[in-house]
């Protein structure tokens, strides 16, 4: 799926500011997790207590979403700001509220949270009047695969992109029916790394829903015109993309599995952060067609988990098989085996154990191990996410320490 925003990559000043962001990130990081000593060791280095993403979402919104009485005790404790507003003016109570933590909504009011979207924090807010949106004035930026094409378009003075499927596969009314009910999950969904869902368009002739707008492409357009990345660069899009992945799949009361890992569905916002996008599109080719099939088009198979080529029953797992190959891909700079088609690839990873190369002196040998971990052919001996975080974190330390280091000499030799 060709979700692509525009074919050019950020500034490699834009992706340095990036990397040096990683220590503040964390914060929200911890926030989200509950993790309490995560949340005051961040703040005991200098963190700024409001410190906020691309969509303005600070460590309160993000601890009110997933439900962190403790850690939201502990951010109003320290001085947060109880009714900053997000890119799309959602307090941490309308985010409380929208999601049914009663609790928290108590605590929140009992600062002085206040809930700007009123109603609509408790509605289901998923529906959007088409009159709102204008598609004969919509400008095409992109394709969407099998499924149709996306538009830039204007939603209450902001520019967002419209998704449309095809009347081919919206007319057939289950599937109309289990993607809706996907699309009012997503809608809930509050992540750093998770594209946001803004609605689906009611009384349309076709199955339209709006996502927030990324100018900056996809890590596909990224790897197109960049090649390899450097370690530093890789890991931290790593990071991203594994931090989104392990929100999706701890949701609660149940797990979300993406089923279409790609480059083309990691998409970068202008602060040069990667987002997850398009996980649950997949269900269309599920209920369309018949058996494990995961998607109509052989442009995943590249990324297909060996279980779900070979229509075994699978888990969260098939979406850690697929992030490895996109790491290894970063490391790359592209797709290994190109003279192969991608069903080819697939083929010989089912049923031949086949995985790309990784003699390349490219790959350092905490990589290497991960990378084997992630796409072992049991399904059951790959880690979770949440593993994947941990290990890339430890690297990322260790490349921090040895550029520490290396600085260090610099200056004692001059």
């Amino acid at each position: 799926m060709d979700v692509s925003r525009s074919s050019s990559p950020p500034s490699e000043q834009v992706q340095s500011r990036r990397i040096d962001s990683e220590g503040p990130y964390r914060l929200l990081y911890c926030s989200s997790k509950g993790d309490e000593a995560g949340v005051l060791e961040e703040l005991e280095k200098g963190v700024e207590l409001n410190l906020a993403d691309y969509d303005k979402r600070t460590a309160l919104h993000l601890a009110s979403c997933e439900g962190r009485t403790k850690v939201i005790s502990l951010l109003l404790k320290k001085g947060a700001d109880v009714n900053s507003t997000d890119r799309w003016g959602r307090t941490p109570l309308s985010d409380a509220r929208s999601l049914g933590h009663e609790e928290i909504c108590k605590i929140l009011e009992a600062h002085g949270g206040i809930d700007p979207m009123g109603l609509d924090s408790q509605n289901p807010c998923y529906e959007i009047d088409s009159s709102e949106v204008c598609m004969e004035e919509a400008t095409l930026i992109g394709e969407q695969g099998a499924y149709g094409e996306v538009y830039l378009v204007k939603w209450r003075g902001t520019e967002v992109a419209a998704k449309t499927i095809r009347s081919s596969i919206a007319s057939n009314e289950l599937v109309r029916k289990t993607f809706l009910k996907e699309l009012a999950l997503w809608q809930k969904l509050r992540h750093p790394n998770i594209v946001q869902f803004l609605g689906v368009l009611k009384h349309s002739d076709r199955l339209i829903f709006l996502t927030e707008y990324l100018c900056n492409g996809s890590l596909f357009d990224i790897l197109r015109k960049k090649g390899r990345l450097d370690p530093a660069t890789a890991v931290a899009y790593a990071l991203d993309i594994a931090r989104g992945m392990n929100y999706l799949h701890q949701h609660k009361p149940h797990a979300i599995i993406h089923r279409d890992l790609t480059p083309r569905n990691v998409l970068q916002d202008e602060a040069g952060r990667l987002k997850v996008t398009d996980f649950g599109l997949s269900i269309i080719a599920q209920e369309k067609d018949t058996g494990y099939k995961m998607t109509g088009g052989t442009g995943s198979y590249r990324y297909m988990a060996p279980e779900v080529y070979r229509r075994e029953s699978y888990g969260k797992s098939v979406d850690v098989f697929s992030f490895a190959i996109i790491l290894h891909e970063m490391f790359q700079g592209g797709p290994s085996n190109r003279t192969e088609t991608p069903e080819q690839v697939a083929d010989k990873r089912a049923y031949e154990d086949s995985r790309p190369p990784l003699s390349s002196l490219l790959y350092p040998d905490p990589i290497k191990l991960l990378l084997r971990e992630c796409w072992h052919k049991n399904s059951d001996s790959r880690p979770t996410f949440e593993d994947i975080i941990h290990q890339l974190e430890m690297i990322q330390q260790g490349m921090q320490y040895k550029k520490g280091i290396g600085s260090c000499c610099s200056c004692t030799i001059s």
